[in-house]
C-alpha cells in the first residue's frame, strides 16, 4: 500500500467524522426543541428507544436496500431516499445524544455559547467511532439506531417547576 492510499483512507474517514459533527451542529441550530427531546428520551429511557429504533430501522433498511437492488431506475431513487432519510433521523436524534454528552462535560463558557455542548459532545462520540470494530460496529450503529428512536418517541414531559416555599413564621415567635 503507497502512502497515498493510506491518505485517501485517513482524509475519507476524517472528513466523514467532520461531516457528522457538523450535521449534529446543524440539528441543534435548526430544530433545538426536537435535540433536547431527543437528550431527555436518552437520559430517561436508553433502551426503550435503542429498540424501537431497532423495530423502525430494520423493515425500512430491508425495504430500501431491496428497492435499490431492484432493476428499475425510480425504484433505486425510492429506496436510497429511505434509506438516507433513515439516516438523518439517525443524525437527528443522536444530537441529543451529542448534547447529553457535552452537557456532562460541562465548560464556563455553555451558558454564553450553549451549541459548544453539541460540539463537545459530537467531537468525543466521533471520535470513538474511529475505534476498530467496537467502534465500528457498536457504537456508530448505537447512536444512529437509538438516534431513530430518540427521534421518533415522544419525550416526557419536562418537570414543571415548582414555586418556592413560603416561609412560615417559628411557632415561638413572639408578637409585640
Amino acid at each position: 500500500m503507497i502512502m497515498a492510499d493510506v491518505f485517501k483512507i485517513l482524509f475519507l474517514i476524517l472528513g466523514t467524522l467532520v461531516t457528522v459533527v457538523c450535521y449534529w451542529l446543524l440539528f441543534e441550530a435548526c430544530a433545538p426543541a426536537r435535540v433536547d427531546r431527543a437528550r431527555r428520551n436518552y437520559e430517561r429511557r436508553p433502551i426503550r428507544i435503542t429498540l424501537l429504533g431497532l423495530l423502525v430501522s430494520a423493515p425500512v433498511i430491508a425495504i430500501g436496500m431491496a428497492m435499490v437492488s431492484a432493476p428499475a431506475g425510480l425504484a433505486k431513487v425510492i429506496g436510497l431516499t429511505l434509506i438516507m432519510l433513515l439516516v438523518l433521523s439517525g443524525l437527528l436524534g443522536s444530537a441529543g445524544l451529542t448534547r447529553m454528552i457535552g452537557q456532562r462535560l460541562e465548560s464556563a463558557v455553555d451558558s454564553a455559547q450553549p451549541w459548544r455542548r453539541v460540539l463537545r459532545g459530537g467531537v468525543v462520540l466521533a471520535v470513538s467511532f474511529v475505534m476498530p470494530f467496537i467502534g465500528w460496529f457498536l457504537v456508530l450503529p448505537f447512536a444512529l439506531i437509538s438516534g431513530v428512536g430518540a427521534t421518533i418517541c415522544r419525550a416526557p414531559a419536562s418537570p414543571a417547576p415548582q414555586p418556592a416555599p413560603i416561609a412560615e413564621p417559628p411557632l415561638n415567635a413572639v408578637s409585640a
